[in-house]
């Protein structure tokens, strides 16, 4: 793993998605649900993180920030990881004010990927059913494995 001198040389931002009224979406995977709009491959990078981002949650309502396991980087095949193979692949935000917001943090190692999947992705989901959520989700990929001028995807 190359020295940190300029943050980009190793780590890289990716999929960014974003919504004004988380549940409004027109397309599946589910609803009240936003995914990052690529899955990235874990094989160039020690450590992958997804951060979401929300505000204008009721009282009351939990945000889920999930990390997802995926066969390509469209998000095929993609399941669930799950704690017993990655420890801080989920993050759980309920709001106790209306308008509150918070940072929520989940990640993955490489290693902690099921056998046949490679990539990683994250979806954010929210148990509140108005559509008023302001939310964002994105990946940022960590201790590249190269030493590269381009950041691997």
């Amino acid at each position: 793993m190359a020295n940190v001198h300029v943050f980009k040389q190793n780590y890289r931002s990716s999929g960014l998605a974003m919504s004004t009224a988380l549940g409004a979406e027109a397309s599946p995977p589910a609803a009240d649900c936003i995914e990052t709009p690529a899955y990235c491959r874990a094989r160039y990078y020690d450590l992958i993180r997804a951060v979401g981002h929300v505000s204008n949650v009721s009282s009351g309502s939990v945000v889920t920030l999930q990390m997802y396991e995926a066969t390509d980087a469209t998000g095929g095949g993609a399941q669930a990881l799950t704690t017993a193979n990655a420890p801080n692949c989920v993050d759980i935000y309920s709001s106790v004010a209306t308008a509150s917001l918070d940072i929520l943090e989940a990640q993955v190692r490489g290693e902690g990927l099921s056998s046949g999947y490679a990539y990683v992705g994250a979806r954010l989901t929210s148990g509140q059913t108005d559509g008023s959520e302001r939310v964002s989700v994105m990946l940022v990929q960590g201790r590249a494995r190269y030493k590269q001028a381009t950041m691997l995807n």
